[in-house]
């Protein structure tokens, strides 16, 4: 099988096995799907005003990036068609899901319930987040802590896990976008 496809179904493979896992894991522990992990329906104000807020810093972290020199999308190669596909899923969609599932809503939920309360919770699994994106630079990381701060008070102000997601799967999706601009 052609290398650039096994990587790129690796791409997809591994958040689409980690949300399995997390899921399987949750349920199999009781976890409540709906209150605990807040894969619910959110309000819609919630969802517009999760989104507004997102694309003013998306926004505001491309001044940053550029004033301070921080890491860009890199651009993609002309990839097939079906690998591109693949890809945009994988980084867009299913790779989002995953990380809010893993870090929004299993981590985030268990660490608000213990003494470091709801703000410690955002806090720690931002940093814990940011760690997870350790191939970047120092600034570039301080912004994937503070948007992970954002993800998680989203998450926390309106109960549901799809806020999150539909901020973080927005800001990759833009990313990509400005790695396929030539």
């Amino acid at each position: 099988m052609d290398s650039l496809l096994v990587s790129t179904l690796a791409k997809l493979a591994l958040p689409a096995a980690a949300t399995l896992i997390a899921l399987v894991v949750s349920r199999w522990k009781g976890v409540s799907w709906h209150d605990d992990l807040g894969l619910q329906r959110p309000k819609a104000r919630m969802l517009v005003g999760g989104i507004g807020l997102w694309l003013a810093w998306v926004a505001a972290s491309e001044v940053l990036i550029r004033v301070y020199g921080l890491d860009q999308a890199k651009a993609w190669p002309a990839y097939p068609a079906v690998i591109l596909v693949l890809r945009v899923a994988a980084i867009g969609l299913v790779g989002p899901f995953a990380e809010e599932l893993v870090m929004r809503g299993v981590l985030l939920d268990r660490l608000r319930r213990t003494a470091l309360g709801p703000m410690g919770a955002i806090v720690i699994t931002a940093i814990g987040w940011a760690g997870m994106h350790y191939a970047y630079g120092p600034g570039t990381l301080a912004l994937v802590a503070a948007d992970g701060v954002i993800l998680g008070f989203a998450r926390y102000k309106s109960g549901s896990l799809w806020v999150p997601v539909a901020m973080h799967a927005l800001g990759n999706l833009i990313s990509i976008g400005q790695s396929l601009m030539p």
